[in-house]
């Protein structure tokens, strides 16, 4: 029996979760699915409550409440090693304005907590028992303000119909060996993949299903452990949690994943029709799932839905905020979709990148900016259409940066938390998640980009960028990859540097500028 059994209720708990920032958890992204579902969003300039049920390791947390210093942030989860990395990684960031509790959700109820605005729980609803659930229920019914909106992530069907046995036979194969649950399941998932390659019986009747082992073998153990050994693992259709929402007053709202709020991206024209209609909102979800073949789901809540108008709906829509996620030169008016390629409006798309190009803005901005008032309707709708496939992202304000100097020797990080976010992935060599105020949201920088990034503020100037790039890396005894191996060779590891810093400050510069992160001089 593993230390800590008796409380784990059969979780996993001798391996961490993955360190990882979700977007949707955001206030900002969680208001705009409000807005474009017909419901108030909240108030994010006034002080409002936001907790993350099953927070981990809280990097979620950490980020968003350094994003939303008049927000109250609170992370919980029932592992108290989770607890102790988040409570130690807002000590070092200096982050007041967020706290992390030890608790189960059955014992919840019990702390003293604020009303909330948000209530999030990101991979946590498939992954608990039935009585755990239940808590969850009874919280979110006594603890959720009258028009507060809940973030629920799980693994739904029919998606999983195939997959689903694959799970047992992890959990099975995963009993028959020793160590951590991180070795137990990488060893699972190699057993599992002997058993597929004999192509036979089920998995010849599901080759999706011997694709899926395949995958398994790739991705993080501490992840597999976590998805595939705890005791308590449910698919579930999405009426039967929407049932368990409406408990608790909920409505459902729409999807954190954005483009599944648009079925003429997805699904072909007979089959939107199908879906539209559905008499109810379940049947037009379950059949949406079904002609989707959904997995995962992203759902969202609103305690009471006043189902505005449409007028009253473009009147949020028209303060609502909108930045580009890259670079200028990476916006197009295609994208490519489940359905085919699509095309967005061509001066709509046009007007919104002029915009965007300098920062982020509202859509009446955006309209004053361009002249675009005569095409508010299209405005809006392009608007929407990109954001749902990842050509612009909500955001929580307007923000427009100093203009970004043609050439420049200095970089400083604007502020503290991310020179500290920076130092921390620069000691680590790894992926890190810095903080973007005028997004209200993590962004995401990769490893060779948050050395660059702590050089250049400790003051090493640009020419000299890429050697001290590559001196850092040599005196850490960390080797560029090229096509997914070490380069040995030190002057072709050099030249990769090279290529990598080059495209740091040509590429990732300008978004870290426009996003509020740092300033060029």
């Amino acid at each position: 029996m593993s230390a800590g059994a008796g409380w784990s209720q059969g979780y996993v708990t001798d391996v961490s979760y993955t360190n990882s920032f979700f977007r949707e958890l955001s206030p900002a992204w969680l208001n705009h699915v409000a807005m474009s579902s017909g419901a108030h969003p909240r108030l994010l300039d006034e002080g409002f409550n936001h907790i993350d049920l099953g927070c981990g390791l809280g990097q979620s947390s950490n980020v968003l409440a350094a994003s939303f210093p008049r927000g109250n942030f609170f992370g919980v989860d029932f592992n108290p090693a989770h607890i102790d990395t988040a409570q130690h990684l807002a000590k070092q960031l200096g982050i007041g304005n967020v706290r992390f509790i030890e608790r189960a959700f059955e014992e919840l109820l019990e702390v003293d907590l604020p009303d909330f605005d948000f209530i999030t729980l990101h991979g946590i609803y498939s992954w608990i028992g039935d009585d755990t659930r239940k808590a969850v229920q009874r919280f979110v019914y006594k603890k959720l303000k009258p028009g507060g909106i809940l973030y629920n992530s799980y693994n739904c069907l029919p998606g999983w119909t195939n997959d689903a046995p694959i799970r047992r036979l992890l959990m099975e194969f995963g009993q028959t060996h020793h160590g951590d649950s991180a070795l137990r399941v990488e060893k699972a998932a190699k057993d599992a993949e002997e058993m597929a390659g004999l192509k036979l019986g089920y998995f010849r009747a599901n080759p999706t299903a011997a694709d899926q082992v395949g995958k398994l073998t790739k991705r993080a153990t501490n992840y597999l452990a976590h998805e595939y050994l705890n005791a308590s693992w449910t698919t579930f259709y999405s009426m039967d949690v929407a049932d368990e929402m409406a408990a608790a007053k909920l409505t459902y709202l729409g999807s954190a994943t954005l483009m599944d709020n648009h079925l003429e991206l997805m699904l072909t024209d007979p089959a939107v029709a199908y879906c539209k209609k559905q008499p109810t909102e379940r049947l037009r979800q379950m059949a949406q799932d079904f002609l989707v073949g959904q997995r995962f789901r992203r759902d969202v809540f609103v305690r009471g839905h006043p189902h505005l108008s449409r007028s009253e709906t473009s009147r949020y829509l028209k303060n609502a905020c909108f930045a580009l996620p890259g670079t200028v030169e990476d916006f197009a008016d295609k994208a490519k979709v489940p359905r085919g390629e699509i095309s967005f409006d061509q001066k709509s798309a046009q007007a919104i990148k002029e915009a965007l190009s300098k920062g982020s803005l509202s859509l009446e901005q955006i309209m004053e900016t361009t002249g675009s008032k005569g095409s508010a309707q299209e405005l809006e709708r392009t608007l929407l259409l990109m954001t749902a496939v990842g050509k612009l992202v909500p955001v929580g304000s307007a923000f427009q940066p100093e203009a970004m100097p043609e050439k420049f020797e200095r970089l400083t990080i604007v502020d503290s938390t991310n020179c500290k976010l920076a130092e921390l992935g620069r000691q680590s060599i790894g992926r890190q998640y810095l903080v973007a105020p005028a997004t209200g949201s993590g962004l995401a920088i990769d490893a060779l980009d948050v050395v660059a990034l702590a050089l250049l503020e400790e003051g090493v100037p640009v020419p000299r960028l890429a050697a001290a790039v590559g001196e850092e890396m040599k005196r850490r005894g960390v080797r560029v990859n090229k096509d997914g191996a070490p380069i040995t060779d030190e002057q072709e590891a050099q030249e990769k540097t090279n290529e990598i810093v080059g495209r740091f400050l040509s590429r990732t510069v300008p978004v870290l500028m426009r996003y509020g992160v740092v300033r060029a001089a």
